[in-house]
C-alpha cells in the first residue's frame, strides 16, 4: 500500500463489509516494515457497506453472488463510481452486451487491468474528471482561443 493510512482504509472497508472473509484479511507475517495486506476475498458483503459504497484501492476484492446477467450489470452500476470494471467470460456476445452496458471509463474483456497510453483512461460518475492518454486527454490540457481579424478600415 502507498501509506499507511491508505492499508487503515482498507482495513475498515473489510472490517465493516458483514462479509465472509474467505481469503486473507490481514496484514502478511514477517513484513513488519511498509504497509503490507494480504490479497483478500470478501464474499457477499453487505450492499451498504464501505466495499459496496466506496472505492477499494487495496488487494481486496468483493463478490457478490447475482442471480443472471442482468442483476450483474445492475450490481455493477449501482455503484457511485465507475472508473473500470472488468468481465470474464466464454461468451463475447454477452461480454460486449456486458461493455456496452457497464457504466465505467474503462472495460477490461478477459484481460488484465492495463491501462494503453492510446486509449482514454478515466472514470464515469463519481471516479472523478476527465480523461488521461490519448486524444482526449490532449484536448482536455489544451486551451483553444478563436481569433478574428478584420484587416484595413
Amino acid at each position: 500500500m502507498h501509506t499507511e493510512k491508505q492499508r487503515a482504509q482498507l482495513e475498515r472497508q473489510i472490517a465493516e463489509s458483514g462479509g465472509e472473509i474467505v481469503a486473507g484479511g490481514g496484514r502478511p507475517d514477517g513484513l513488519d516494515s511498509g504497509w503490507f495486506h494480504e490479497p483478500t476475498v470478501v464474499v457477499e458483503p453487505g450492499r451498504e457497506s464501505p466495499m459496496a459504497l466506496e472505492e477499494v484501492f487495496g488487494p481486496a476484492l468483493p463478490i457478490w453472488r447475482v442471480k443472471d446477467f442482468d442483476e450483474a450489470i445492475e450490481r455493477a452500476n449501482a455503484s457511485p463510481f465507475g472508473l473500470g470494471s472488468s468481465v470474464w467470460t466464454r461468451d463475447l456476445h454477452r461480454a460486449r452486451q456486458a461493455a456496452e452496458r457497464i457504466e465505467a471509463g474503462y472495460t477490461w474483456i478477459n484481460s488484465r487491468t492495463k491501462v494503453y497510453d492510446e486509449l482514454p483512461f478515466g472514470g464515469w460518475k463519481s471516479s472523478g474528471y476527465g480523461k488521461e492518454h490519448g486524444e482526449e486527454a490532449f484536448e482536455h490540457y489544451t486551451e483553444t482561443k478563436s481569433v478574428v481579424l478584420r484587416s484595413g478600415t
